[in-house]
This record gives structure tokens, C-alpha cells and sequence, in this order.
């Protein structure tokens, strides 16, 4: 067995620049190489001008222009073609810098885009999404549907388990609203435990097929994981986009819708999961 250290490549876009920034090092060393190289050819090229006669021993070259003249020239070529190289790699060192910078930042922005404990998107995200699936239907006359869930006691879980089971509950809620829709709707972690499911393109037949999914999925789980006596129920609210309505009033329609479910469910006793529903 090899004892060598397992190098580990790194990919993307972040890795790349890195390479580039590290290639662009070596390319500045090896100017600097350059410049000394020059400078040595320059200083003979002054001894000689001064010198002559400790450089030429006799006059072998047939040209119009003295030794030290042709020096000169020759260094001031190699000065100016030295000068325009050091500003090619210094543009280039700025351009990649500039761009490491912009996919830092970039990189950034999509982490607090993602919440950490779900793996969903997070709240400060949901204004500009929502607002931009609003214009999208309006302008295709496609439907849009949202979903509220929230967890019912979930407030019992923190209290009798502590917050990291109430962590764990709350990713295993998101990982079921995710296999639950498709993969162009979005699943957003709107407050403490409740979750907001932007539906484009879905009528309400649609959403009524997705809300009793998540229901049963949820039951299914809750049968197989239950978190000691505590049953793990859910309330959803669903609500269809109307035209001219705000991305607000969506919000606070579906969750009007949710709070109501969540009522009448206090006073209507429930099965943990539909048995028989398959969707």
C-alpha cells in the first residue's frame, strides 16, 4: 500500500480561480527573472558605451551602428516588451481578483438563501421569488397555487426533547416537502416550523393532490419515527394566486387558510395518515 497523502482535487468555478491566481504567481516570478536578466544585459550594454575597448576587441561586425548603440537598442527592446508583459499580468492579477471577489460573494448571498437546519430556502428569499412566479403566471394566464404547513405542538417536541430533536423533526418535515413537489417548486422555511410551498403552474385540484401527499407522507413517517408519545401532525392551508393580488396578501391569505385548518382540526378528531389514499 502506497504511503502517499491522497490528493484530494478540488473542482468549480472557486478552485479554478485559485489555480489561475497561483499559475498568475508563478508567471510574476518568472518576470522578475526577466527584469534581472534585462538588467545584467543593460549594465553591459552601459559598460560597453563607456568601454568600448574592454568589449570590442576589434571591429568584426559590419553595420552602420556602433556596438554600444545596438546594446542600447537591444535593451530598451527588451525594457519595453519587460513593460508591456508586467502590465498584461498586472490587468489579468486585477480581472481574476475582481472575479474571485464576485463569486465569494456570490457564494455568500446563496448560503444565506439556504437555510442551514432544513436545506430549504429561507425567508429573505421569498419576496423576490414569489414576486417574480406573481408576474410569471399573470403574464402566461398559468395558475399558481401556495401551500402553508405548519406543525401542530410542535412546540411540545423542543420543550420535552430538546431543541436538537426539534432540529431533527424539522429537516425530516422539509426532506418530505421536498420529495413531495416536483422540481421546479420551491419549499421555504417561512417561520420557526412553518413552511411556505410555492406550486407554479397548479390549479387547485393540483394542490389539493399535493396537500394530501405531504399529509400522508408525514403520517407515514410519524408511524415509523414517532418522537416518543407525541404524534407528529400537520396543518395545510391552500390558496390559489389571484390576479392583481401582492405577493403579502398570497401570504397571508394561505395563512389565514392554514390557521383555519389548524382550528378546526382542535375540535374534528383525526387519523394519524389517510390508510387507503394513494397519490
Amino acid at each position: 500500500m502506497s504511503n502517499q497523502p491522497e490528493v484530494v482535487e478540488q473542482v468549480g468555478p472557486q478552485a479554478r480561480i485559485q489555480a489561475e491566481l497561483l499559475k498568475l504567481e508563478s508567471q510574476k516570478r518568472e518576470f522578475w527573472i526577466l527584469v534581472v536578466f534585462a538588467g545584467l544585459v543593460l549594465l553591459l550594454g552601459i559598460l560597453s558605451f563607456f568601454f568600448p575597448s574592454a568589449f570590442w576587441r576589434s571591429n568584426s561586425l559590419h553595420i552602420s551602428l556602433s556596438p554600444q548603440i545596438l546594446f542600447v537598442l537591444m535593451v530598451a527592446t527588451v525594457l519595453i516588451a519587460l513593460f508591456y508583459v508586467r502590465r498584461d499580468l498586472e490587468i489579468k492579477g486585477l480581472r481574476l481578483s475582481n472575479l474571485q471577489r464576485l463569486l465569494s460573494s456570490q457564494q455568500e448571498q446563496a448560503a444565506s438563501m439556504i437555510d442551514a437546519v432544513t436545506n430549504v430556502f429561507t425567508r429573505g428569499f421569498l419576496h423576490d421569488l414569489l414576486q417574480g412566479e406573481i408576474s410569471r403566471a399573470e403574464r402566461t394566464n398559468r395558475p399558481l397555487a401556495l401551500l402553508m404547513c405548519d406543525l401542530d405542538d410542535f412546540k411540545q417536541v423542543n420543550d420535552r426533547y430538546g431543541h436538537l430533536m426539534g432540529d431533527y423533526v424539522l429537516s425530516q418535515v422539509a426532506a418530505i416537502l421536498k420529495a413531495a413537489v416536483r422540481g421546479s417548486d420551491y419549499v421555504v422555511r417561512y417561520g420557526g416550523d412553518e413552511f411556505l410551498v410555492v406550486l407554479p403552474e397548479t390549479d387547485e385540484q393540483g394542490g389539493e393532490t399535493v396537500r394530501q401527499r405531504i399529509r400522508r407522507r408525514v403520517g407515514e413517517w410519524d408511524q415509523n419515527n414517532r418522537v416518543g408519545d407525541l404524534p407528529l401532525t400537520v396543518s395545510l392551508g391552500l390558496h390559489l394566486h389571484l390576479t392583481g393580488q401582492t405577493a403579502e396578501k398570497d401570504v397571508a391569505e394561505v395563512d389565514a387558510r392554514m390557521y383555519a385548518e389548524k382550528q378546526a382540526s382542535k375540535h374534528t378528531p383525526s387519523l394519524p395518515y389517510p390508510p387507503t389514499l394513494r397519490l
